[in-house]
């Protein structure tokens, strides 16, 4: 009896934990189908640098970070989901196999059915570029006898289309999936004498391609948009919402400032090969007392090298209108403040030069500004004086702008070179103008230096061993 009492015991138990792992398993199942509807958001894509972007040292990217903001706000996961083309993108909108299509310029112009296109939130033009060894484009009718490449996106079809009707003619046009490096490397090497990109990657790219030349920019501008399934109504709601609050919301202003801010309006294109020349001819002859200096204050090597190149295109003899001399162009005043001997001995001055910035990153960091933009901000300290940073900080305050963000306080500095504002200012005039200019180019040298190890490049033999030296948790 008491052995069939057991026996019995044993199959409930069994059982038991047949029923439990049954449920586990049917729960786990159940999760795995629905978990992407429930808290995830699935982001369709295509390859472009402001999306995930493996350039810039700022950050994972400008539209990566804007999806981020969006999805922090309602709980979601963002799951990112490439696809081959734009059309592949809609199709997985109106299929709900995503949620979200990050959209290349001119679709508001498009509409397609159960898909709504979010407002415009940054503007772009067409250009054609051409390889620096061949004829640039004398008319627009020469479009009409050489071949052309582009990517194969609608914006740029539909740009083809457009100038076939006004030229009368049939356009030689080679589509190309990827839009950054492809593009520029085919042009680079000749294989196309024209090609049709819009202004933003040039940005991204000419740097890496500087033979690549603008010939000739198109004055229509096109928007850049996200797109949605309007069969999710609550999703909807929640990404209308959120474009109505951007309006009044500074962040994506921010973002741009982070990912595009620092890019010239004209490219020079002989500083761009002189800038490869001297890190390959002039770097390796600095670089164990960069690394020195690095690894004491906690500076990025490749930041402290493009502010090196900026200030003295590494020519250690190298003196300004105001006398400041050196590598990195120190002052009498803070050479004894630091206790340099010698401005002219590249030791001492790159030593010199990063013990200074990393004091006056301290001075910031004391104020509040946090991340990339106390880093900015000692830039602009650097190059105009601590004191007129504070200055500008403070006229930022009078004008409503928030005096701890490097996106807001670049509109603020040029006017202190202008009398109403700085005769009310503690420390008076200051070059306002060269502040902002100074910033924008060292964060220009250094999205190019970061740049060429990420795309391996020749020049990455001389900066692949600064990769041991960034500080970690970098830049904070």
């Amino acid at each position: 009896m008491k052995e069939k009492k057991e026996i019995r015991n044993q199959k409930i138990l069994l059982f038991v934990l047949v029923f439990i792992q049954f449920c586990l398993v049917t729960g786990y199942s159940y999760h795995q189908k629905n978990y992407w509807s429930q808290d995830k958001l699935l982001v369709a894509y295509m390859d472009s640098g402001r999306i995930k972007d493996d350039l810039s040292p700022y950050g994972p990217g400008f539209e990566k970070e804007l999806v981020e903001y969006f999805t922090s706000r309602h709980r979601l996961k963002p799951v990112w989901v490439r696809v081959d083309s734009f059309l592949d993108g809609i199709a997985m909108i109106q299929s709900g196999k995503a949620n979200l299509l990050i959209a290349e310029p001119g679709v508001s112009r498009q509409a397609w059915d159960d898909i709504v296109t979010g407002p415009e939130y940054m503007a772009s033009r067409i250009l054609i570029a051409h390889n620096q060894w061949r004829y640039p484009l004398r008319s627009i009718d020469d479009l009409c006898f050489t071949q052309v490449i582009a990517p194969e996106r609608p914006v740029f079809s539909s740009k083809i289309t457009g100038l076939e009707d006004d030229l009368g003619c049939s356009i030689d046009l080679t589509p190309i999936h990827n839009v950054g490096e492809d593009f520029f490397h085919q042009l680079s090497n000749r294989e196309f004498r024209f090609g049709l990109v819009d202004e933003l990657n040039f940005d991204l790219w000419h740097g890496f391609f500087p033979e690549v030349h603008k010939t000739y920019v198109f004055n229509t501008e096109y928007g850049y948009s996200w797109l949605w399934g309007g069969r999710y109504r609550n999703l909807d709601r929640m990404f209308s919402e959120f474009w109505r609050d951007m309006t009044d919301d500074h962040y994506i202003l921010t973002l741009k400032e982070k990912y595009f801010g620092f890019f010239p309006s004209e490219k020079d294109n002989y500083q761009l090969r002189h800038f490869v020349r001297a890190i390959e001819d002039m770097l390796p002859l600095y670089m164990d007392t960069i690394k020195e200096a690095a690894r004491e204050y906690n500076i990025d090597p490749l930041l402290l090298t493009a502010l090196i190149y900026q200030e003295s295109h590494f020519d250690p003899h190298a003196q300004s209108r105001t006398g400041v001399r050196g590598l990195l162009q120190i002052t009498l005043d803070t050479a004894d403040f630091l206790g340099i001997q010698n401005r002219l001995d590249p030791q001492q001055s790159i030593m010199g030069g990063a013990m200074y910035l990393g004091y006056l990153l301290e001075q910031v960091e004391a104020t509040g500004v946090s991340s990339w933009d106390k880093w900015f901000f000692a830039l602009a300290a650097y190059n105009q004086g601590l004191g007129h940073l504070y200055d500008a900080m403070e006229l930022a305050e009078r004008k409503g702008k928030n005096s701890l963000s490097w996106s807001e306080l670049k509109e603020v500095y040029p006017l202190l070179s202008y009398r109403r504002y700085f005769e009310t200012l503690p420390r008076g005039y200051a070059r306002g103008f060269e502040a902002v200019n100074f910033v924008d180019n060292v964060r220009y040298y250094y999205y190019l230096l970061h740049s060429m190890i990420s795309l391996s490049r020749p020049e990455v033999e001389h900066l692949g061993g600064f990769l041991d030296f960034v500080p970690d948790l970098w830049p904070d």
